[in-house]
């Protein structure tokens, strides 16, 4: 997915200062941590899908760059998201 999105950024004109490989050990760095996305999903909160992976779907499109692991993952995420509001549900995420 990173890469996908960093392929859209580059066809606006966005050069990134890091790599992927920086970013992901900058990640993995912080420890034990939830997403601001996970923390909505568990106190049934709405998502923030639309800003947070719509934006590069739609970025992708306007500029003819294919995303296809963003795309399944929103659609999956949106229809998570739907799910859980039509319920009025949250969902508890343990670590593993």
């Amino acid at each position: 997915m990173m890469v996908e999105a960093r392929t859209v950024a580059e066809q606006l004109g966005v050069q990134f200062k890091i790599s992927l490989e920086q970013r992901i050990a900058g990640a993995e760095s912080v420890g034990a941590h939830k997403t601001s996305m996970l923390q909505d999903v568990e106190h049934g909160r709405a998502l923030e899908l639309e800003a947070l992976v719509g934006s590069v779907v739609e970025l992708g499109r306007i500029t003819g760059t294919p995303t296809p692991m963003i795309d399944a993952i929103y659609s999956a995420t949106k229809l998570l998201s739907h799910t859980l509001a039509a319920q009025h549900a949250r969902l508890r995420v343990e670590p593993a």
